[in-house]
């Protein structure tokens, strides 16, 4: 009787663990079910260098006088306005009459109203009302946006809050309506996440244990960079460096609220040092890098094959610049690599017109921002600093380097 009783007890209490491992494991899997905590104001993840000999002052003014957004008027691209708000930011304000101010391109991707005035009542809309959330209308011409999540990860970066308003074609709602609606439709298999990414690094509160997407999988940030690193080093959109910046930002934030596991963030280093490597191995003589700058062969030449055009020249020279600006020194190249390409980025936009700036826009949105960052500064902070078109001081001729200049070469 005894040992009957006994071993009632224990089966009972065998039962007893097992219901409650799965009452927790089901609290577990709950709690990821939903979606996970935000902020209310992103993180704002400043630069941390300032280096005259990347860039001088003469030169950032220059470079930033001529890229600033002449985007007022009829049918401006979108994918021109998203670049643009993210590389001046919310607080830029320009003396041109042709220029949309942060403020103006911010309200002209949020408010269905003005974007209607822009486009006509004809086009169809950039914001989409999806299952209670907003979608950004993507990848289907001049009036959409030109990846996945770009329009949120730039609000994020220049710190739109999640409370701000939105006007949809439906009526009003708020930024947070679009974050939540990316994180319900993100999936670990779609083509683009890195904008997703930066976008979740600074909106969400720190996690480490994560959520779970619509589909059931697990998402952390981890697996988020994972994802980014398992790609080939030029594949993806821009050369591969949106990833390389995706990186960088989830380690800026990590610095101060933990997002990654310490070996999360070690790999995340090792993948940055690695990219770096490839970088000074591979950067030409002039200071530039091609769509090959992962695996250019020594003594390999510029023919159609490396697709050797100035618009690639810049576009990978200025990405690399932009991700370094923000980047804890452990990644960094040598100070000269840097100075080299900052210095040929600023004297080749120099030399550029107006026709091929405006058709060059978005990339050359992320050259200008890098070349401030450089310098310490956001691009709006440089605003009150530009000259009117007839004061700006023109470049000097290549032959004719000025003495700035040429002290900065030469550091």
């Amino acid at each position: 009787m005894i040992r009957a009783f006994a071993f009632l007890v224990i089966q009972l209490a065998l039962v007893g663990a097992a219901v409650g491992a799965v009452w927790r494991r089901s609290a577990e899997w709950e709690a990821l079910r939903r979606l996970p905590a935000t902020r209310e104001t992103p993180v704002r993840v400043p630069p941390l260098y300032d280096d005259p000999r990347v860039v001088t002052d003469e030169q950032v003014l220059r470079v930033l006088h001529k890229l600033r957004p002449q985007l007022r008027g009829e049918k401006p691209k979108i994918n021109h306005v998203d670049h643009a708000l993210r590389f001046w930011g919310l607080e830029a304000t320009f003396q041109d009459p042709k220029c949309l101010s942060g403020v103006e391109m911010r309200d002209l991707l949020l408010n269905h109203e003005l974007f209607a005035a822009a486009w006509g009542d004809q086009a169809q809309p950039l914001l989409l009302n999806r299952r209670g959330g907003i979608a950004v209308r993507t990848q289907e011409g001049h009036a959409t946006a030109s990846h996945v999540d770009h329009t949120l990860g730039g609000l994020a970066e220049v710190g739109v809050t999640l409370d701000h308003p939105v006007i949809t074609p439906n009526g009003p709602s708020t930024v947070r309506a679009m974050f939540e609606q990316s994180l319900r439709d993100f999936s670990l298999n779609q083509l683009e996440y890195e904008w997703s990414t930066l976008a979740y690094a600074l909106y969400l509160e720190p996690t480490l244990t994560g959520w779970l997407s619509t589909e059931g999988q697990q998402i952390t940030f981890d697996r988020l960079a994972e994802r980014i690193m398992r790609q080939k080093l030029n594949q993806g959109v821009c050369m591969g460096n949106h990833r390389l910046h995706a990186l960088v930002m989830l380690l800026r934030v990590d610095e101060h609220t933990p997002l990654l596991s310490p070996e999360g963030r070690q790999r995340v280093i090792a993948h940055l040092q690695g990219a770096t490597q490839r970088l000074v191995a591979h950067q030409y003589e002039e200071g530039y890098w091609l769509r090959n700058w992962p695996d250019r062969q020594e003594g390999e030449t510029d023919d159609e094959s490396t697709k050797d055009t100035l618009a690639n020249r810049i576009l990978a020279t200025g990405h690399a610049l932009e991700w370094w600006s923000l980047a804890p020194e452990e990644v960094h190249p040598p100070r000269e690599t840097v100075i080299r390409a900052g210095q040929w980025l600023a004297r080749t936009i120099e030399e550029m017109d107006d026709e091929t700036i405006a058709a060059d826009y978005t990339f050359l949105s992320h050259a200008g921002r890098a070349l401030a960052l450089w310098r310490g500064r956001f691009p709006a902070e440089f605003c009150h600093q530009l000259p009117n078109e007839s004061s700006i001081a023109p470049a000097p001729d290549r032959g004719q380097t000025s003495d700035t200049e040429k002290s900065a070469a030469a550091r």
